[in-house]
C-alpha cells in the first residue's frame, strides 16, 4: 500500500496530538510489510523515528492551516495518488483519496468556553463535516467513539478505538536520583505534587490550585509543580495563584523534554490530573507506569483509562480533590495500593497495538 500521513503536529509541543503520531510512527517503522509511507510534515527535526527507514519519504507542508488544507494537501494528494490518506481532525476539502481521520475528542462541543471562540466555530463546522466525509475514523477511547457516534450521527462500525500506551521510558526509577537531577537542572528541591499537560482552561488547574491551597493550610509542605506549555486562558490560572498567595509554592518548569519528563513523574509524591474532559489522558497512563500514586477525574474517558489504577475525584468539586490529595499524601498504605494497581493497569496498554489496529483500518479501505 501507498499511505500518506499528515504529521504536522510533530515538533509543535502539541502534547497528546504529538504523542499520538510519534507512537504511530514507532509502530509503523516496526511493521515488516512493504508499505510505502509519505509523511507530510512541518518540523523535519521531529521525524527521527522514521528518518533512517527506506519505506518512508518526507514532504514539507505549510504550517498555516488554511494553506495546508485548501492548497498544499489537495495538490500533493492529487500528485501522489496514495491508496490511503490519514489526517488529523480536518480532511482537506478537495480530493477523492480514501481517508482515515483521527478525532481524539469533541471537547470543543461540550465545553466551548475552554477554547477561543473562532476555534470553536471552525472545529464544529469542519470536524463534523470531516467525520461524515471520511471513510473511517480512529479515536482513543470507547467514550470518544460513543461521543462521536452520538454527536455527529456516525455509524459505530465506521469508528475504531486505538488506545495509546506509555513509552518504555516511563517506568519506576530511583526517586532520590530523580530528585537530585531536578534540583540540579530545574532548581526544584522540595517534595512536590505533579501535574503534566497543557496549561489551559479545560485541564481544570484553577480548581487544582484551590484544592492544593486547602491541603497546604492543613500542613502540607510539598510544592505544586505544573509541567507543560502555557495555552489558552492560562492567565486565569496565574490570577488564581496570585489571589491565593501561592506564587512561591507553585512551580512552572514549562515544556519538559522527553528525556526529563519521566524523572518528574518518579520524583513526585503524587500525580494529579484533574481535567474536565479528555479523549484519553495519556499522562495518567504515564504516571501509573512510572509507579506514582495517581489521582484523576471521573467523567469523560479518564475513568475508562484509569480503571482501578487511580483515585477518582469529581473535577468540579474542590473539596473532593483536596480530600483525595490529603488521603494519598497521608497514607503510605493507600500510596502502595495505588502504585501496585497503577502498574498493573498501565501494563494493559501496549504501544504496538496502535499501529496494528490502524494498519488493519488502512487495509480495510
Amino acid at each position: 500500500m501507498k499511505i500518506a500521513i499528515d504529521v504536522h503536529s510533530l515538533g509543535t509541543q502539541a502534547a497528546g496530538n504529538e504523542s499520538y503520531y510519534r507512537q504511530l510512527l514507532w509502530g509503523l517503522t516496526a511493521d515488516k510489510t512493504d508499505n510505502q509511507y509519505t509523511l507530510f510534515y512541518t518540523h523535519q527535526a521531529a521525524l527521527r523515528e522514521a528518518a533512517s527507514n527506506g519505506r518512508f519519504s518526507f514532504t514539507p507542508i505549510p504550517s498555516n492551516p488554511v494553506t495546508r488544507l485548501c492548497v498544499s494537501l489537495p495538490r500533493l494528494l492529487s500528485k501522489l495518488k496514495p491508496d490511503v490518506f490519514h489526517c488529523q481532525y480536518i480532511k482537506p476539502p478537495f480530493g477523492k483519496t480514501k481517508t482515515v481521520v483521527s478525532i481524539h475528542d469533541l471537547a470543543y462541543e461540550h465545553f466551548p468556553k475552554f477554547f477561543h471562540p473562532l476555534e470553536v466555530v471552525r472545529m464544529k463546522i469542519l470536524v463534523r463535516a470531516t467525520a461524515r466525509r471520511a471513510d473511517h475514523i480512529v479515536t482513543l477511547s470507547r467514550f470518544s467513539a460513543q461521543d462521536i457516534s452520538d454527536k455527529y450521527h456516525i455509524a459505530p462500525e465506521k469508528i475504531t478505538v486505538t488506545h495509546l500506551a506509555a513509552a518504555d521510558c516511563f517506568r519506576p526509577r530511583d526517586k532520590q536520583h530523580c530528585r537530585e537531577h531536578l534540583a540540579r537542572v530545574y532548581g526544584i528541591n522540595a517534595p512536590f505534587i505533579l501535574y503534566v499537560g497543557r496549561i489551559q482552561a479545560r485541564k481544570n488547574l484553577p480548581r487544582l490550585v484551590e484544592a492544593y491551597a486547602r491541603v497546604q493550610k492543613q500542613g502540607l509542605t510539598a510544592k505544586l509543580v505544573l509541567v507543560g506549555k502555557k495555552d489558552w486562558q492560562h492567565e486565569r490560572l496565574l490570577a488564581k495563584i496570585e489571589q491565593l498567595g501561592l506564587r512561591s509554592s507553585v512551580i512552572f518548569p514549562g515544556y519538559v523534554s522527553a528525556g526529563d519528563l519521566p524523572l518528574f513523574y518518579n520524583a513526585a509524591e503524587v500525580f494529579v490530573f484533574p481535567s474536565v474532559f479528555e479523549g484519553f489522558g495519556l499522562p495518567v497512563v504515564e504516571s501509573m507506569a512510572s509507579g506514582v500514586p495517581t489521582i484523576t477525574s471521573y467523567g469523560s474517558s479518564l475513568e475508562e483509562v484509569a480503571g482501578d489504577g487511580a483515585l477518582l475525584v469529581d473535577p468540579f468539586d474542590v473539596s473532593s480533590m483536596a480530600d483525595a490529595i490529603q488521603r494519598v499524601v497521608g497514607s503510605q498504605e493507600l500510596q502502595k495500593q495505588l502504585v501496585d494497581r497503577g502498574l498493573r493497569r498501565s501494563s494493559e496498554f501496549k504501544a504496538e497495538d496502535l499501529a496494528l489496529k490502524i494498519l488493519d483500518v488502512y487495509r480495510s479501505l
